[in-house]
């Protein structure tokens, strides 16, 4: 079952502002164009913020993604396809439901 998008949520998918091109850039595995659009190198690497809202967009039914937030395995699969291009908080938030 689908679960709905909050409101910051929905605005940015409405938008199709900076946040929503960042996550869905995550979902869709073509986080290369994000890097080449910014400039400054700590906001080349995927954080917490772009994992949790592409998980949103993920539970709301509004975007799929080949990879699973759900599962301990399907974490560990997005941590070593993104390797270094996630930031420690986003490791973190990864991981946290499975310390």
């Amino acid at each position: 079952m689908a679960k709905p998008l909050k409101p910051a949520d929905m605005q940015s998918l409405l938008t199709h502002d900076r946040r929503y091109h960042r996550a869905a850039a995550v979902l869709a595995d073509r986080w290369q164009v994000v890097m080449a659009d910014e400039d400054l190198p700590y906001r080349q690497r995927i954080t917490r913020d772009d994992l949790q809202f592409a998980h949103a967009l993920v539970t709301s039914a509004t975007l799929t993604s080949r990879f699973d937030f759900e599962s301990y395995a399907g974490v560990q699969a997005i941590r070593q396809h993104f390797g270094n291009l996630l930031a420690p908080d986003a490791q973190a938030w990864l991981v946290q439901k499975y310390l």
